[in-house]
């Protein structure tokens, strides 16, 4: 099994609030931030935040995919 990580192309992650977005978005629909990411590790799917634990934990409080680390580069 292989140990090599691989980002998925075609998007990157806010480093604000770490919302995965297209790469061709110039700010942040979540937070209006500037600043991305292209490398992350993990992902989490919150369809509806109110009812997650997770998403609470994590502090997430609109739906979307979310990165879990993001990746200095």
């Amino acid at each position: 099994m292989s140990t090599k990580r691989r980002t998925l192309s075609g998007y990157k992650a806010c480093r604000r609030c770490k919302l995965v977005v297209p790469e061709d978005a110039k700010q942040c629909p979540n937070c209006g931030s500037e600043e991305f990411a292209l490398k992350w590790r993990g992902m989490i799917a919150v369809i509806d935040p109110a009812k997650s634990c997770i998403a609470k934990r994590l502090g997430l409080d609109k739906p979307g995919i979310y990165a879990l680390e993001l990746v200095e580069e």
